[in-house]
Formats: C-alpha cells, structure tokens, sequence
C-alpha cells in the first residue's frame, strides 16, 4: 500500500514523453525545410539577377545613342542620311558605311557616263568588274551595235555624257552601319565636244543591290578595281518626276564667273575714262575741277557752279 510506484512503468508518462519527442521532432523538421526553402529561394533569386545583369549587358549596345547627320536638298526636298560613330566632335563615318557609298557613287558614275574617247580606259571594265554575269550582260547589250538606242550610235564621238550625283540613300541597313542597296538620285548633262557647251539632260533615280564576294576570281588589275569583291546583282534606272531645278555645272559656273568679271571691269574702265573727261586744270591752283556742263557758265570764285539767270 505504501509502496512506491515505478514511474518507469507508468503508460501516461510514455505518452507524454513521446508526444514531447514528437513536438520537438516536428519542429526541427520544419525548421529544416524552412532552411531549405531559404536557400532554394536565395539561389533562384542568384539565378534570375546573373541572368538579368547578362540581359542587361547583352541589350547595351542596342540602347547606344548614335549621332545622324540628316542633310535636304532646298529644291526637291531629297535627304540623305550619314551615321555617325563616336563623339560629335570626330564625326567619323563608319568606314562600312564610307566604302559603300564610294562603291556606289563609282559604279553609278561609270555606268551612265558616256564618253567614247575614255570610257575603254577604266569605266568599261570597271562596270564588268563589279556585275554579275546578268547585269554585265545587260551592260553588253545596251551598247550593242544593233541597238539604235545604244550611247554610241545617239551621241558618237562628239558628244559624251556627265553625270552628276545628287543623293545616295541607303537601303537593307545592316547591325555594323553598313548597307547592301541603295537608291542613287544623278542629274544626266550632255557636253558638246565640238562647240564647249553643257546642256541639260534628264534626272534618273537608280535602284540597286549588292553583295561582297570573297571568292570572287579577279586577277591583279582588276583586284584594283574591285579590292572588297563587290557584286551588284540588281540594276534599275527610272525617270526621277520629282527633280528639282537642274543645278548649273562647273563649267557653266565658271563662264558666268569670267563673264561677270569682264562685265565689271569694262564698267570701270568706262567710269574712270567719264570721270577724266569731266575734269580740267585751275591754272592759278593747279588742282583738278569739275568741267561744267555746256550752258551753264561757271560762277567766278565757285569752281563747277552754275549761274543763276
């Protein structure tokens, strides 16, 4: 009756003591999972910044401001466009961007140009140079010998063609400033071999398409020519409708110059033979005077006044 119980044996401090393992099981597994969480969330938030930084650093270049100069012609209204690269006081043109446009304006200005006597020294194998096989056909046979409308048999020897260039605008802009076409705006003038004049002819508005061709086969002269490979593979001359007033020549700004000038000097050398007629000797000054006109005498003392009747 007095005994002691065995505290051991007693099945309410077995739950007991097994409920508190399992409270404190419990909480040292949440507390792992919860860590867990923690850092699956930490490193997916390490993922997505390193990937976000990269977007950033990726996406750079494309939000870089690049300067343009935009130039319109006060007649027809015509822009031409050159990129810039660097700071604005360089102004350097992308040199993809520079070599295009020589290449253009010189294929454009031996193409249309016509002038018998010089066009077998560069122009014509130039043009070849830089075709494919196509538009160097059509070259051929534009100036072939049962063409009536072939240069040669409308202007022979006596005549030639001038072109002039009057805009270049880029087309199929590419990622490093250059372009693979462009549509050419030239004024055409004829010259007059035999009488030295420069009359006025047409505007045109060439549309064209371009490729470098690294493998191109060229030998040493015409590497020359051509250095990067160009091939135009597409040619299109139409009318411009839209020209503006025909721009003079250097010629012709150079006769109005000289006749301008001669103009000048004629007048002054009329003025001052006027003006040494009118004036005479004072014999008692020895000073030059004004000669009075005839019919009014001179007032003695006033020197070129007239009298008043």
């Amino acid at each position: 009756m007095f005994r002691k119980k065995d505290a051991g044996n007693s099945p309410k401090v077995d739950q007991a003591i097994a409920k508190a393992v399992s409270y404190e099981v419990t909480v040292a597994d949440l507390a792992r999972r919860s860590e867990r969480r923690a850092w699956w969330v930490a490193g997916a938030s390490l993922v997505m910044s390193l990937a976000l930084a990269g977007g950033y650093y990726y996406m750079l270049p494309l939000k870089e401001k690049v300067p343009f100069i935009v130039m319109a012609d006060a007649y027809s209204g015509t822009a031409t466009v050159a990129r810039l690269k660097g700071t604005f006081e360089g102004q350097d043109v992308t040199a993809s961007d520079a070599i295009n446009r020589s290449n253009v304006a010189q294929y454009v200005m031996a193409r249309e140009s016509y002038d018998f006597a010089v066009m077998g020294l560069r122009d014509w194998q130039l043009v070849h140079v830089m075709s494919t096989k196509p538009v160097s056909d059509a070259v051929r046979a534009r100036y072939a010998a049962n063409n009536p409308q072939s240069p040669i048999a409308l202007y022979s020897k006596e005549r030639a063609i001038r072109v002039k260039i009057l805009s270049i605008t880029p087309l199929e802009a590419q990622q490093n400033g250059g372009f693979r076409g462009a549509s050419v705006r030239i004024q055409r003038s004829i010259y007059d071999k035999v009488k030295a004049s420069t009359s006025y002819l047409d505007n045109q508005l060439v549309t064209m398409r371009f490729r470098y061709n690294k493998s191109l086969a060229l030998n040493e002269q015409e590497r020359i020519l051509n250095p990067l490979g160009m091939e135009v593979y597409e040619y299109r001359v139409d009318n411009d409708y839209s020209r503006g007033i025909p721009g003079p020549d250097d010629a012709a700004l150079q006769q109005q110059s000289e006749q301008a000038a001669f103009e000048a000097n004629q007048a002054a050398q009329a003025a001052a033979a006027a003006a040494a007629a009118n004036q005479a000797i004072d014999p008692v000054t020895g000073q030059p005077v004004a000669v009075p006109p005839q019919g009014y005498p001179q007032a003695q003392g006033v020197p070129g006044q007239p009298v008043q009747g």
